[in-house]
Parts: structure tokens; sequence; C-alpha cells
């Protein structure tokens, strides 16, 4: 069963990313936050951009 509600944690794409940050060396995180947001901002990507969004909230979170 899946997670699914309205806090920027409580989906499993969401979930997902938060348990992946936890795992990741420290010196990484940053870059995987950046990364996510990046994707999101960035006016020129495709449609995919929309599948990261729930990792965008969380990483901003």
């Amino acid at each position: 069963m899946g997670t699914w509600d309205a806090g920027p944690f409580d989906n499993d794409d969401a979930a997902d990313f938060a348990a992946t940050l936890d795992d990741a060396p420290a010196h990484v995180r940053i870059e995987m936050i950046g990364s996510v947001l990046e994707r999101v901002a960035d006016p020129a990507s495709d449609d995919s951009r929309l599948s990261d969004a729930p990792r965008a909230v969380a990483a901003a979170a």
C-alpha cells in the first residue's frame, strides 16, 4: 500500500527520496537536493520534470 497525503514527505516518491537522502554520505546530500530542484525549475526541461515534483518538494522541505 502506498503513502499519499498532503505533507512534503507523505507520498511514495518523496518518502523514497528522503530515504535515499538519509542513506547517502553527507557530502553527497547537497548535490542530490540541488539536482532535483534544478530539474524541476528548468523551464527548458520536458514533462519528465513533473515526475520529480514530489522529490523537489521533499528536497525543499
